[in-house]
This record gives structure tokens, sequence and C-alpha cells, in this order.
């Protein structure tokens, strides 16, 4: 009943196959809330109303002034990015905002998507055949920031409440070799993701966001990324939804299909086209990849498991220690190496690399 809610709210059904108890509703709620789709879904209560279904009056009105919340902190939000984005484009960077505020502009109502932080890629204007890692480090740094450096992004703190990470690298792969190729994909790109501007909600302004095309090799990377790292939930799996009903090339995605496979993304993307099309009911054109239903459910399950970004996985939340996190990821890795055994066998290495990097850079 839960996806049937979903499937409402993406408009790939009409109703319910029955009207949910009261109790039902309660639960429903809080699967949107856990997910942070409570926003996204909330649309499907007026269609359902026309049919009948309604949610308990208490209920309703919680889910009202949830959605508003949303909305306004979408507002700001709004606001918060074009701030950054501009004052950054001053200090000579090409910037574009990744997922957040751009994937919010792929739904039919922007301000419904729950908000999150403000990633930022950046390049340098007059050097655009490198990522530059030190000199981006040295410029947040340079800022007053004690900002602490990943391999893919380095925090920039809050503005206006607003936590912002700078990225010289879009994602990343844990297989050294996929992720040699990602990066290399992802650099040679570049230029057209820096220029494709659109205008944010309100006149607030002008940002620049992948293309759908990119998006749909980088954000399968970054569901991947955080699938095996600490757990994925619906909200990025609906991005993904609306990345792909966003393909204007659709149905002709046989290069895609291929770039997938050279990168190594094949599985995942596999497992994720039977989720968007069994649990989501995104119509078969839309798909870049055959369906894989045993990886598929296996990526559900993880999804269900911990909701967004498995903050609401009880193994995470009570890993409190850096040992307890590696034994967790470990455990992770063990469990995934079934179905993702490439990504699963060089985490550990990666992990090892990973050390030495941020060694060297912070």
């Amino acid at each position: 009943m839960f996806f049937e809610l979903v499937q409402v709210a993406l408009g790939t059904r009409n109703t319910l196959s029955r009207a949910p108890s009261d109790a039902e509703w309660n639960q429903l709620y809080g699967l949107c809330i856990n997910q942070a789709i409570s926003g996204v879904v909330f649309p499907a209560l007026n269609v359902l109303n026309e049919t009948g279904i309604k949610p308990p009056i208490s209920l309703l009105y919680e889910w009202i002034g949830q959605s508003e919340q949303i909305k306004q902190h979408n507002k700001i939000i709004n606001q918060n990015t074009a701030k950054v984005y501009e004052s950054l484009e001053k200090e000579g960077f090409d910037c574009c905002i990744l997922k957040g505020q751009g994937n919010n502009l792929l739904y039919p109502d922007s301000f419904t998507r729950s908000p999150g932080d403000i990633d930022v890629w950046l390049m340098e204007q007059d050097n655009r055949t490198s990522t530059n890692v030190k000199n981006i480090i040295g410029f947040v740094r340079g800022k007053g920031l004690d900002a602490h450096a990943m391999y893919h992004h380095v925090d920039f703190g809050q503005v206006n409440g607003t936590e912002v990470e700078i990225h010289y690298r879009p994602s990343f792969m844990f297989n050294l070799a996929n992720n040699k190729r990602l990066q290399r994909l992802l650099l040679k790109n570049a230029e057209e993701q820096f220029r494709n501007k659109v205008e944010l909600p309100e006149g607030v302004g002008a940002i620049s966001v992948p293309t759908a095309e990119f998006n749909m090799v980088f954000q399968l990377a970054h569901v991947y990324n955080h699938l095996l790292h600490e757990g994925i939930g619906l909200r990025q799996i609906i991005d993904y939804f609306y990345v792909l009903k966003s393909n204007t090339n659709c149905p002709d995605n046989t290069n895609i299909y291929d770039t997938l496979q050279y990168l190594g993304l094949e599985k995942i993307a596999e497992a994720m086209m039977w989720v968007l099309h069994e649990k989501l009911g995104l119509p078969e054109e839309y798909l870049i990849a055959p369906m894989d239903e045993r990886r598929g459910k296996v990526l559900l399950s993880e999804i269900l498991r911990g909701g967004n970004f498995g903050h609401y996985d009880t193994e995470n939340t009570n890993a409190s220690s850096r040992l307890k996190k590696n034994i967790l990821r470990a455990k992770r890795d063990l469990r995934m190496m079934n179905y993702f055994p490439s990504e699963c066998l060089w985490e550990p290495v990666f992990r090892v690399y990973h050390f030495f990097w941020r060694m060297m850079y912070n």
C-alpha cells in the first residue's frame, strides 16, 4: 500500500487498491517521514480525495503543516544556493550545483522535495583540464575554515544555516580502475555541465546544473556509493525516477548502457530499473538497463531497512566509534558481496588508500 501511495504521487497510478484504516494511514505517513518523501507524496492526497479516500483529519493537518515547512525550507535553500553560486563564481570558479536544488527542478512542484545541504562542484575557470584538488582545498581553508577534506569533497561550513560541501569530484567508486574511468568521464563532460544554466524559482537567481545524460551516470554512482557505505533512501530513488523522465533521448538508451558497463555500474543500474519499474511504476521506455529482480529486491530491502541515507538503521545509529563504524562497513560488504562483488571487494582497498589520502590532504 505504501508503494501504491507513492505511485499515485508520481502519477503512475490513479488510486489505492483499498482505503487504508486510520492506523494504516499513520504507518504510511511514518514511512514517508523516514524516507524523507512526505512533501513529494502529499499531492497524492488531493488525487485520492476525488475517489473518496481520505486520511484522518488530525493526520491531514499534520501532513499539511509538514509540507508547508518543506516548502518554506526550499525557499530558504534556493536563496542560499543562489548566494553561494554567485559568490564562488566571483572568486573565479566554474560552479555546478549537484543533486539538491537542481533535482528539485525536475519535479512537477519544485517545493515538494525535502531539501538537504548544498553540493557545489568547483573547477578553476583558467584550468578546466584537472580537478586541482590542492588549490580548491587551499581556497576553502583560506576562508578561515578548518575544513575536513574527503576524496571527493571538502566541508565549507554553513551559509545562513545550510551546510555546504565543495566538490572537486562529483562522485567516486571503490574499484580503483572503474573510479579512474569515472573520473576521466566526469572531467571530459565538465564543460557542458558548467554551461547548463537554469533559473531557480521566484527569480532568486540562475545556477548551473548537470544535464540528464550526466545525471544518469553521476547520480547512479552516488546511489551505489551510499548503498554500500551507509544506506540509501527512497528520496534518492525518486530523484533518479525524475532524472530518467527528463531524458529527452528516450527511448534510445543503448549508448548509456554501454557507458554504465564500461564504468562497472551495470549491476546497480539493473537493480535500480527493477525498483523504478516494479515499485514506482516508471514506464519501460524510460529504462536505461535490463531489470534484475534479484538485485532489485536487495536494493529495495536496503531502502526500507534504513530510510533516508540509512538514518533509521539501528546498526548505523548505534555505531558511535570509528571501530564500530568500520566493523559495520565490513558487515555490509559481506552482506552485499554476492550481489555487487566488485565494489565490495575493492572497498577495503579504497579505505586504506583513502586513509593515506586524508593524511596527505588534512
